[in-house]
């Protein structure tokens, strides 16, 4: 049996170790990304009863029929003593009409129960909930359509255009109550631009910001497949650097010297010996028909 050999040996022992310091820096570094900038993952619950309990105080949906041709209509949503009330923007659709209001609007309103659930499983967020140690928020989220656009057609598709209304449900009463447009940005300059403008509300209606709440309650509303995209750079993995390459070279170099080091020499190729004519062939070759003549005379 061959010894392994040594170079290849040490080279994979040597890229296993830079592959170990490798991950622990794409780690930290995704840490203090996700501690400094990263996102809060929410846990959510769309509602589809209209009448129900919040912070002590009872809830209604009601439907108001439109008042005239033309007219769609519109939703109140009743809380306490407050009142709001929504115009229809997107008009259910005719087969829908025997389903539950909450249901027939889901197309452009929903009533969301929402807490965050970073750090911890939904077990623990329901026990906490219960003890008291944390409080769910209720909003109401609508999505409003460029006017006089058919939302089946181009409505769908001009996303730029569509405007989102967040109704905060208040615990001591009342509503609070933000705008914000469909985002715009295409790279993390832009996108940082953005934000500080939107933080001071110096100029325009504020784009949603993909590390909020409120972006990923209003991607509850958005038809499959037209949700933006994040923004390149605004991720960890922008944060990891050439440490996440080098960890992957490592992982192909430990492999190839591991198996380098282990794989036996075939050795030298054999000599070919002097070629015979084996036994049994030589046995059965018969003697000339000349020779079987004589013997026969």
């Amino acid at each position: 049996m061959q010894r392994p050999k040594p170079i290849p040996l040490l080279t994979a022992i040597v890229a296993t170790v830079l592959v170990a310091v490798c991950c622990a820096m794409v780690a930290a570094r995704i840490v203090r990304f996700n501690r400094e900038h990263g996102r809060v993952v929410y846990a959510f619950l769309t509602l589809e009863e209209p009448e129900f309990s919040y912070a002590g105080r009872e809830v209604r949906v009601e439907s108001v029929p439109s008042a005239a041709p033309g007219d769609p209509g519109a939703l109140t949503v009743t809380y306490g003593d407050d009142t709001l009330t929504f115009p229809v923007a997107i008009p259910p659709k005719p087969h829908t009409g025997s389903l539950p209001i909450l249901n027939r609007n889901d197309d452009w309103f929903k009533i969301v129960r929402f807490a965050p659930l970073t750090g911890r499983s939904w077990d623990n967020l329901m026990h906490d909930m219960a003890s008291g140690a944390e409080a769910d928020r209720l909003v109401v989220v609508t999505r409003a359509l460029r006017p006089g656009v058919n939302p089946d057609t181009w409505g769908s598709v001009w996303r730029k255009d569509w405007i989102f209304d967040f109704h905060e449900f208040q615990p001591g009463g009342g509503f609070s109550h933000e705008r914000f447009a469909y985002p715009s940005s295409r790279d993390l300059q832009q996108l940082e631009a953005r934000r500080e403008e939107d933080a001071e509300h110096k100029a325009g209606l504020p784009e949603l910001d993909s590390r909020s709440w409120e972006f990923q309650i209003a991607d509850l509303l958005m038809p499959e497949g037209s949700a933006p995209r994040l923004v390149n750079g605004d991720s960890p993995l922008a944060a990891v650097g050439w440490w996440f390459p080098a960890a992957v070279v490592s992982v192909f170099a430990a492999t190839g010297a591991l198996d380098r080091g282990l794989r036996a020499d075939p050795g030298p190729p054999a000599r070919p010996g002097p070629l015979t004519a084996p036994a049994q062939i030589t046995r059965s070759i018969s003697p000339p028909m000349g020779q079987r003549l004589r013997a026969c005379a």
